[in-house]
């Protein structure tokens, strides 16, 4: 009855929501008490109450004093069309989310959509408080770049009442492996090889790489990057590839930090980075030791943003689709708002665009 999954506490606070949804409990009716709930899931007085607790934070009841605890009146009436769209992206900058943003909001607005843009800064916390906001509020459909992809998410209870409360969802760049959802992604495993395979061709044996640890493209783009070093029956040394996180980018990639790296990178001769971003702020550090690119180390990196060309040295890169992948999204969820059946699960196929950042060996 319970999912076992999750603490017992988040288990009793799912079945009730599940309840309200299907509206076994109705709107403004009073809700199931603690002790019934301590009797039927035989669980303590302070696990009802904080199962309780969870949903009053998340506007599903409310409390009135000397009166009980009744199911909120947002569930009283049908759902009607808003014409507004969420849009949650891990940041806004200068880099590859204004195409993806305008992929969106181009398609949405020719539809008479608005668009409601949100940001996590790749953190679980603000995930979580942007989701709930959506929540309460009022969209037909969320696109959403999911948080620290690589790592269980907390999240995921929220991203289920959206499918409860049937509003569809479109990930972009990424999606949680554990939910049965849909996406538009771009298959960083192979943009890992591509990468890969290239260096090699040009005569590169000892490659490492940099990858991001907390999100899943980091990942694919690293299996693909193991994958193909070991097709061509190279060896990867472990201790030479460089890890970082949303929290430790700045430091990982400071000028103090600089001598850690080069000992790191001290017997390569080529470099997957996780992306353009990262591989200009090691062109940056390099210029402040004697090594340059691409006469002592070759890169390669993900993305092909604006970044890659307004160096000295462009940048060989992996493409993203950017403003396409975004359109694509946009068309999606509205097509799901139409047709509450309708799928997409949407891998693009990578390539490579070859600049000035390689040495031919």
């Amino acid at each position: 009855m319970l999912n076992q999954n999750l603490p017992k506490y988040l288990a009793v606070a799912e079945w009730i929501k599940q309840n309200i949804y299907n509206h076994t409990f109705k709107a403004g009716e009073k809700l199931i008490s603690e002790n019934q709930l301590c009797e039927k899931f035989s669980i303590s007085r302070q696990t009802a109450r904080q199962a309780i607790s969870v949903l009053e934070k998340e506007g599903l009841i409310l409390k009135k004093q000397g009166s009980g605890t009744y199911v909120s009146q947002i569930f009283s009436e049908a759902k009607t069309i808003s014409k507004n769209i969420g849009l949650v992206t891990t940041n806004l900058d200068d880099y590859i989310f204004p195409a993806i943003i305008s992929g969106v909001e181009k398609v949405l607005s020719s539809n008479g959509y608005n668009t409601t843009l949100r940001l996590t800064r790749n953190r679980i916390n603000n995930e979580r408080e942007q989701l709930l906001s959506l929540l309460k509020s009022d969209i037909d459909g969320l696109i959403v770049e999911g948080t620290k992809s690589a790592l269980p998410n907390p999240n995921l209870d929220i991203y289920r009442q959206f499918a409860d409360r049937g509003i569809p969802v479109v990930f972009i760049n990424n999606y949680y492996s554990s939910l049965n959802c849909n996406f538009v992604v771009v298959d960083d495993e192979k943009g890992g090889r591509l990468a890969t395979r290239y260096l090699i061709e040009q005569g590169h044996q000892k490659i490492t790489g940099i990858f991001k640890y907390d999100d899943i493209q980091g990942n694919l783009r690293y299996k693909g990057f193991l994958t193909e070093m070991y097709d061509q029956n190279l060896s990867v040394d472990e201790s030479t590839i460089i890890w970082y996180s949303t929290e430790n980018a700045e430091q990982q990639f400071s000028i103090e930090n600089l001598p850690t790296l080069l000992k790191k990178l001290d017997q390569s001769t080529a470099i997957v980075c996780y992306n353009d971003q990262i591989a200009m702020k090691l062109m940056q550090l390099l210029s402040n030791s004697e090594l340059s690119v691409p006469e002592d180390l070759s890169l390669v990196s993900f993305d092909n943003s604006s970044l890659s060309q307004i160096g000295t040295i462009s940048l060989t890169s992996v493409t993203h689709p950017g403003k396409e992948l975004g359109r694509l999204a946009a068309e999606s969820i509205l097509m799901m708002i139409e047709n509450p059946d309708y799928e997409i699960k949407y891998v693009y196929e990578p390539e490579l665009i070859v600049r000035q950042s390689v040495k031919k060996l």
